[in-house]
């Protein structure tokens, strides 16, 4: 009996594996603009306006008012017209709330890690390289789904791979991978997030 519920739970992991996945791709491609916390359309457009307005009239009082006001005081109203100028991109609210402790403004936008530890942003997107790695784990999770599949009936004599023949150690190792899996997404938002900060300093003045 514990065998079977130990296969019901490594199909459960597999399918979450897969899940997870899916839900990775859907939050690098969508969901900051379509959440957009605290940030509604009509919220966007005027900050558009001010922002184009300050950048024509070198007055940014009005600007930084609005930012103030939108984002709580948590962001800086120069970073947020930096972002505010690039014509060609939308504006990711989401990003800039979420690193609003980790912005630093000294001459250029800096990123704090660590208590007083202060990089440069990332000047390379590894956003790719990432997600590739992500594949790879869940893959890893569907080759372990389906050997615990194939040892139901044939088991593995070789000593080195005896562990194979066990669910409860298929299950574990599973459950390793789909941690990394969250991981690896963590370290590749935490990272984005840092690359496009480091984006506005063209804009930043």
């Amino acid at each position: 009996m514990s065998d079977i519920v130990l296969y019901v739970m490594i199909y459960a992991a597999v399918l979450l594996s897969i899940y997870q996945v899916y839900y990775i791709y859907y939050e690098q491609h969508f969901a900051d603009f379509e959440k957009r916390p605290g940030m509604d359309a009509e919220a966007l457009e005027e900050l558009s306006r001010l922002a184009e307005q300050a950048r024509n009239t070198g007055d940014r009082e009005a600007f930084a008012r609005a930012v103030n006001e939108r984002f709580d005081g948590r962001v800086d109203p120069r970073v947020a017209l930096a972002a505010f100028s690039r014509d060609d991109e939308p504006v990711n609210a989401a990003m800039l709330l979420r690193r609003r402790r980790q912005i630093v403004t000294n001459g250029r936008i800096m990123v704090r890690h660590l208590a007083s530890w202060t990089t440069r942003p990332p000047s390379r997107d590894l956003r790719g390289t990432l997600i590739i790695v992500i594949i790879a784990l869940c893959l890893s999770v569907l080759g372990l789904g389906g050997l615990s599949v194939y040892t139901i009936g044939y088991e593995l004599g070789s000593p080195a791979f005896a562990w194979a023949n066990d669910p409860a150690i298929l299950l574990s190792l599973i459950a390793l991978l789909i941690v990394a899996t969250h991981l690896v997404y963590k370290l590749d938002v935490y990272l984005h997030d840092l690359y496009e900060i480091g984006r506005l300093n063209p804009h930043f003045r």
